[in-house]
C-alpha cells in the first residue's frame, strides 16, 4: 500500500513539476522572409521613466493553483479565506488530512488508504495542525494575499533589502492531474470545494477561469498592485511602488490536444486579448505546437511517470484520430486497441483484473498505474521513445541520448512556428523552457534571423553543468532536457533575455568565485553557488518558486544540520512555526539575507538585490521593438497519417520503397508507407531502407552502437561522419584505444599486445615483473626467490638485487 502510494505522488508530482528537415504535407510552403542579419544585442530603446533600483524578479508562479487540477484538492485555511482564487491571509484554521475510517478534508487521491499511511506525504495523511505549509507541501496552499503584502514590503527593517517588485502569474492546468484528483475531493474539504470539472484536451476553461480570478484579486488590491500589459506599464507600476503582476498560461493543452482542428494562432489572439503576455508552448508532456523536454532520467520514478504519461496520452488523443500510436507491452498487448473506440486506452491484463477501457486517467486502476510507471515507464511505456512523427511536423520522431541526456526528436510543428512568430510580432514575453533541445534551437533561429534579436526566456530552471544529480535520501535533480545546456544558456544570454532560477532543493557542483565553502545538498548554499555561476556567464537572474502542489521549496540548513556555524538561517522559521525551509512565498523577505549568510560574495549578492526589475522591463521593452521586424507565414494543414497510403496486408503489396503497417501498428485498415531514412525511428527493419532497425533507429547494414551489434572477428568502431561502424579486430603492435578493438582483448600503451604482454612492470600483477623482450615482446614473469640471478631489483620479491642475486632485504 505504502508502494503504490508513493507511486501516485511520484505520478502527479512528475506531472506538476524539458540532416535536411522536411514538412510532412502535400502543401508547399511560401518562403520565409528573413528579417535583418542578427548582430549584437541592441540596447534597449530609451525611456522616459527613470531606471528602477532594488528589488527582485519572481518569473514564474501559480497563485491560483487551487483552482486547478479540479479545484478541491489543497487545504485554504478558515472557511472564506480563499478568495478570487488566492487566500486572503495564512491558515489560521486546523486541518487533519485523511485519516482512517473518516473523509478526507483535503488532499485525497483517488481513495484516502494511500495518504492515511502517510505516503503521500506529511500533510496529507494524518497530521498535526500548522499555520502553514511546510517546505514539502504537498496540498497546502502557499500563495495569500497576506504573504505576497509580506514579499512586497517586509514589515521588518532587517528584510528591506530584499523587496518583490515584479511577479510573472502563470494560470496552470494537467488534465492528468485533474483526473486523479477531481473526482476524489469532490465536495471535499478542499479549497474549491465541490471544484470544476477536468476538461478533456483542451484547457481553456481552467485558465480563463483562473485568469479572471487574478483580475479580479489584482482590482482588489489596487492600493499596492497592478496589472502590467506591456513593458511601459510595467515601469510606471514599480516606480509607483506597487507589485507589477504579469499574465502567463502553462498546461500541456492550452492551444489543444493533437486531435484539434482550429488555429492555434487564433486562440493565441483570445489568450492576449485576455491580457496573457507569456506563455508555453508545451508543458511536460507533447503539444501539437512542440515537443517538450523529457523531464527527469527514465531510471527515476518521477522519470517513468512522466515517460507513462506521455504514452497514455497518446492513446488519448493521437491514436485513431490523427496516426497509429504503436503502445505494445513485451507480450504484444496492445493498450491503444481501437475496439475500445476514438481516444481510449485499454489496460492489460494484471493479476486477474479486467481488461477495461479507460477513457482518462481516473479510470485506471491504482494497480495497473503502478505497473504501467514503475515497471514500464522506462521500457515500452517510454512515450517519448515510441511518439509518431505528428502531421505538420519535421524531421524524425522519437527520442534520443545525447551527451547522457534523453532528448525529444520532435521540434517545432508548422503551426508552433507560426504561434511563435505571431507572439513575437505582438511582442510578448518569449519561453524556451518546457519545450525540447531541438526547439530551443529553431526558436533561436527565428529570433536571431528572422526578428533580429528577439529576447528569449527561461523563466523556472536551473544549469545542467552545475547539477549534481543523487538518489535515495538526498533526492536532488540530474542534468536532464528540462534544464538548460551551456549552449542553451547561450541563447538566453546572446538574445538579452532573462534566466529564473528555480528555488527548489539541488546539489550543485563546488564554485568557488562564489565564496561559498560550505556543502549542504538541497539548501541554499548549492542554489548560492548556481546563482554566481549564471552570473559569471553575463546572464541576468531573477527567482522562481513555482508553487503548484508537490513542488519543494530549497530546504532550511537547521533541518539539514550543516552550515549553521555561519549563523542563524532565517528561512527555517515563520513567526512560531517550524517552516523547515522556503514553504510559502511570504518567505522570500528572508532569501537574499540567507544568501549573506552563507557566505555569497557581495558582488553577486548585490546584482541579485538590484538588478532584476530593470533587466527584466529592459529585456520586455527590447520585446517590443523587435516586434515589427519579423514576418508571419501562411498557415498549411496536412492529412492526418491514417488516411494516407495504399492499403496492404504484407510488405508484397507495397512498393520497394515502401513497408506495409501490418504486425507492427495492429491498425485495422493497414498502409503503404515509405521506408525510413538513417536516423529515424523504428520497432522493425522491414521500415528501414537499409533493412536494419539497431537500437530503435534505421542503421546502415555495417553501423554499430555496441560490440554486441557486431561479428565474433570484429570490434564497434569510432564515429565516421557520425556513425560508429563494424570494423575488423585488429592484430598485435597496431594501434588502439580500447580493449575491444583488439584481436588478443589488450590494449596496451595504445598499441594492441598479448595477454601477458608489458612495457612497465606497472602493467604485471604484485607477484611478477615485466621481463626483459625475446621475440620483440616484454611479458610479466614471477618474481624471482632470494638467491635467482637479477640485473634489476624490481625482478625480485625482496625488491633487492645484490651483486647479480637476489637478496634479503636490508
Amino acid at each position: 500500500m505504502t508502494a503504490l502510494g508513493t507511486l501516485q505522488t511520484t505520478f502527479i508530482g512528475a506531472l506538476a513539476v524539458a540532416g535536411v528537415l522536411h514538412w510532412q504535407g502535400t502543401a508547399v510552403a511560401a518562403p520565409i522572409k528573413p528579417g535583418p542579419a542578427a548582430g549584437p544585442t541592441p540596447a534597449p530603446p530609451k525611456t522616459k521613466s527613470p531606471p528602477i533600483t532594488g528589488g527582485y524578479v519572481l518569473t514564474h508562479e501559480h497563485p491560483t493553483y487551487a483552482m486547478a487540477f479540479g479545484g478541491n484538492y489543497a487545504f485554504a485555511g478558515k472557511p472564506g479565506n480563499l478568495r478570487n482564487g488566492i487566500m486572503e491571509e495564512g491558515y489560521t484554521a486546523t486541518c487533519g488530512g485523511c485519516k482512517a475510517l473518516t473523509t478526507c478534508d483535503h488532499g485525497e487521491v483517488k481513495g484516502s488508504f494511500t495518504a492515511i499511511t502517510g505516503a503521500l506525504g506529511s500533510d496529507m495523511g494524518p497530521h498535526s495542525s500548522h499555520k502553514g505549509p511546510l517546505h514539502t507541501s504537498n496540498s497546502h496552499l502557499r500563495y495569500s494575499t497576506a504573504w505576497i503584502k509580506a514579499a512586497f514590503d517586509p514589515p521588518e527593517a532587517e528584510f528591506k533589502d530584499t523587496r518583490l517588485k515584479i511577479m510573472v502569474a502563470f494560470a496552470v492546468e494537467s488534465e492528468a492531474m485533474c483526473e486523479q484528483l477531481y473526482d476524489a475531493n469532490k465536495d471535499g474539504g478542499g479549497a474549491g470545494g465541490a471544484g470544476y470539472a477536468c476538461s478533456k484536451g483542451d484547457s481553456l476553461a481552467s485558465l480563463e477561469r483562473q485568469l479572471n480570478a487574478i483580475k479580479a484579486w489584482v482590482k482588489e488590491n489596487t492600493s499596492w498592485m497592478e496589472i502590467a500589459y506591456t513593458p511601459t506599464d510595467a515601469r510606471r507600476i514599480v516606480n509607483a511602488n506597487k507589485l507589477a503582476i504579469i499574465l502567463g498560461i502553462e498546461s500541456e493543452y492550452s492551444f489543444g490536444a493533437e486531435d484539434r482542428t482550429f488555429d492555434p494562432v487564433e486562440r493565441l489572439d483570445r489568450y492576449h486579448d485576455q491580457g496573457v503576455r507569456t506563455f508555453y508552448l508545451a508543458h511536460k508532456i507533447n503539444s501539437r505546437l512542440t515537443g517538450a523536454d523529457i523531464y527527469f532520467p527514465q531510471d527515476t520514478k518521477a522519470g517513468k511517470a512522466i515517460r507513462a504519461t506521455q504514452a497514455i496520452s497518446g492513446c488519448f488523443y493521437y491514436d485513431d484520430n490523427v496516426g497509429p500510436f504503436p503502445l505494445k507491452n513485451n507480450l504484444g498487448h496492445n493498450f491503444c486497441e481501437n475496439n475500445c473506440g476514438n481516444n481510449y486506452f485499454k489496460g492489460n491484463k494484471l493479476l486477474g483484473l479486467s481488461e477495461a477501457c479507460a477513457g482518462k486517467f481516473s479510470e485506471i486502476s491504482e494497480a495497473n498505474m503502478s505497473d504501467y510507471v514503475l515497471l514500464r515507464g522506462a521500457g515500452d511505456f517510454n512515450g517519448f521513445n515510441i511518439y509518431p512523427l505528428p502531421p505538420g511536423f519535421k524531421g524524425s520522431a522519437g527520442s534520443k541520448v545525447v551527451a547522457g541526456i534523453e532528448r525529444n526528436n520532435l521540434s517545432l510543428s508548422h503551426d508552433g512556428e507560426r504561434v511563435v512568430r505571431e507572439a513575437m510580432m505582438r511582442g510578448m514575453i518569449v519561453n524556451i523552457d518546457h519545450t525540447s533541445s531541438k526547439t530551443r534551437i529553431e526558436i533561436n533561429t527565428i529570433a536571431t534571423k528572422d526578428f533580429g534579436g528577439y529576447p528569449l526566456n527561461a523563466l523556472h530552471n536551473s544549469p545542467n553543468s552545475m547539477l549534481v544529480g543523487n538518489k535515495g535520501s538526498v533526492d536532488t535533480p540530474f542534468p536532464h532536457e528540462y534544464d538548460f545546456d551551456d549552449s542553451e544558456l547561450d541563447i538566453v544570454k546572446n538574445t538579452g533575455g532573462f534566466f529564473g532560477v528555480r528555488l527548489g532543493p539541488i546539489d550543485a557542483k563546488n564554485y568557488p568565485a562564489s565564496g561559498v565553502t560550505d556543502d549542504c545538498a538541497q539548501t541554499s548554499t548549492e542554489t548560492a553557488k548556481l546563482l554566481a555561476y549564471l552570473i559569471d556567464r553575463g546572464l541576468n537572474v531573477g527567482y522562481s518558486l513555482d508553487y503548484a502542489t508537490v513542488t519543494q521549496g530549497v530546504h532550511s540548513r537547521t533541518m539539514h544540520n550543516c552550515g549553521m556555524a555561519r549563523g542563524a538561517d532565517p528561512i527555517h522559521r515563520y513567526g512560531s512555526e517550524i517552516a523547515e525551509g522556503l514553504s510559502h512565498i511570504g518567505m522570500m523577505k528572508g532569501w537574499h539575507k540567507e544568501l549573506a549568510t552563507v557566505g555569497l560574495a557581495d558582488k553577486y549578492l548585490s546584482k541579485l538585490k538590484n538588478d532584476g526589475p530593470e533587466a527584466f522591463i529592459q529585456m520586455w521593452e527590447r520585446a517590443e521593438a523587435k516586434k515589427t521586424v519579423g514576418k508571419q507565414i501562411p498557415r498549411q494543414t496536412f492529412p492526418n497519417s491514417l488516411d494516407t497510403g495504399v492499403k496492404c496486408s504484407q510488405d508484397s503489396n507495397c512498393a520497394k520503397t515502401e513497408w506495409c503497417t501490418a504486425g507492427v501498428l495492429d491498425l485495422a485498415k493497414n498502409t503503404c508507407q515509405p521506408k525510413k531514412a538513417h536516423g529515424e525511428t523504428c520497432i522493425d527493419k522491414r521500415q528501414c531502407s537499409s533493412d536494419r532497425c539497431s537500437w530503435a533507429s534505421c542503421a546502415d547494414a555495417d553501423e554499430c552502437m555496441a560490440e554486441s551489434d557486431c561479428t565474433s572477428a570484429q570490434y564497434c568502431g569510432d564515429p565516421v561522419s557520425g556513425k560508429r561502424s563494424c570494423k575488423a579486430l585488429k592484430t598485435h603492435g597496431q594501434g588502439c584505444t580500447n580493449d575491444t578493438q583488439c584481436a588478443t582483448n589488450r590494449c596496451s600503451w595504445a598499441s594492441c599486445a598479448d595477454a601477458n604482454e608489458c612495457k612497465s612492470s606497472a602493467d604485471c600483477s604484485n607477484s611478477q615483473y615485466c621481463g626483459d623482450p625475446i621475440s620483440g615482446k616484454r611479458t610479466c614473469k614471477a618474481l624471482k626467490s632470494k638467491g635467482q640471478g637479477c640485473i634489476d631489483k624490481a625482478q625480485c620479491q625482496s625488491n633487492r638485487c645484490s651483486w647479480g642475486f637476489c637478496a634479503d632485504p636490508k
